[in-house]
């Protein structure tokens, strides 16, 4: 298609209409750039199914974390869905994804927390992936007998599968299953949807996804210890648990989606990945008036659903010492 489909465009012009007189959120500074994502997601927040939530406040040994638990009505428990929110490491929240996750939690017909983990600059790399990590483990400790699901999007698609890596290489088969959208699975800023969309017509640019690249990996790279990414050439995947990927056509970073199925094939590992035309990167926050957004979702939770949990997943038995 390599245009927007028409319920797309029109999202997009609604954005251009609600930021104009802004600022680029791309180019400000962080603490602001997050109040200003926060002001453009909030019209389209009440699109989520009703589902009630609670709070929760769980010390690790490095802080306080905030999850916030969705419980749809009918819940199965025996599953449970840990997700990370987006924004390049750097910006958005829990409540900037909250539609997203109250679509999941419903759809899946489970209890879901959303992780509010520490965001770059201030807290760069392995920080906010320290606290993925600890929540899943707190998932795994208090739900011992349920399957753990773990799904994120872009930016929190990389910390939900750089999790289930640590987790692997614990030798514990306690995840059914990853949910990913539209995610980061490289450091770098190359290749054919790259070029194509790098000048952020559609969003998300290059430049800005070089900055905040930066802000997450920076400090490491400068140490020498750079972070791991799933298409490093020496990152092995096997012993994860079945990966679904969804892909924005119109994303600097579909291609990342591609070569990431590509090398989970390569090692017999179980993928689908279904790319959804005319969208850009971040359309699953637009679902009130994009019905791409809970199409995507509602065949991403089919998909799970009709997996074999007996084959893939094992009751939760991750170490329950060293939460972070």
């Amino acid at each position: 298609m390599n245009r927007p489909a028409p319920e797309m465009q029109a999202v997009l012009e609604r954005l251009a209409a609600q930021r104009a007189g802004l600022p680029d959120r791309y180019t400000l500074p962080y603490p602001q750039a997050r109040k200003q994502l926060l002001r453009e997601r909030e019209p389209w927040l009440a699109d989520g199914p009703a589902c009630p939530t609670s709070e929760r406040m769980v010390r690790t040994e490095a802080r306080t974390l905030y999850l916030r638990a969705y419980q749809p009505a009918g819940a199965d428990g025996n599953r449970l869905l840990v997700y990370f929110h987006g924004g390049g490491w750097c910006v958005g929240s829990v409540v900037t994804h909250d539609n997203i996750v109250r679509r999941l939690a419903v759809g899946l017909r489970c209890e879901a927390w959303s992780v509010e983990y520490s965001l770059a600059p201030e807290s760069p790399w392995p920080e906010g992936l320290l606290d993925c990590t600890a929540a899943v483990r707190l998932a795994a400790m208090e739900r011992p007998q349920a399957h753990l699901v773990l799904a994120g999007d872009s930016a929190g698609a990389n910390l939900a599968l750089d999790v289930a890596l640590r987790l692997r290489n614990d030798r514990v088969r306690a995840l059914q299953a990853l949910l990913l959208f539209y995610g980061v699975y490289t450091a770098a800023v190359a290749g054919r949807s790259m070029a194509l969309y790098a000048d952020g017509r559609y969003g998300l640019s290059r430049r800005a996804h070089e900055r905040y690249l930066e802000a997450y990996c920076g400090v490491a790279r400068a140490a020498g210890t750079p972070p791991p990414f799933a298409l490093d050439e020496d990152t092995r995947l096997e012993g994860l648990p079945p990966i679904r990927l969804t892909v924005a056509e119109l994303d600097i970073l579909r291609d990342q989606s591609h070569a990431l199925a590509e090398k989970l094939r390569r090692a017999k590992q179980p993928v689908e990945l279904e790319e959804v035309p005319g969208v850009v990167h971040g359309f699953l926050s637009y679902g009130r008036d994009l019905p791409q957004a809970g199409e995507a979702i509602e065949a991403a939770c089919a998909w799970l659903l009709r997996l074999p949990s007996d084959k893939f997943a094992q009751p939760s038995s991750l170490p329950t010492h060293d939460l972070r």
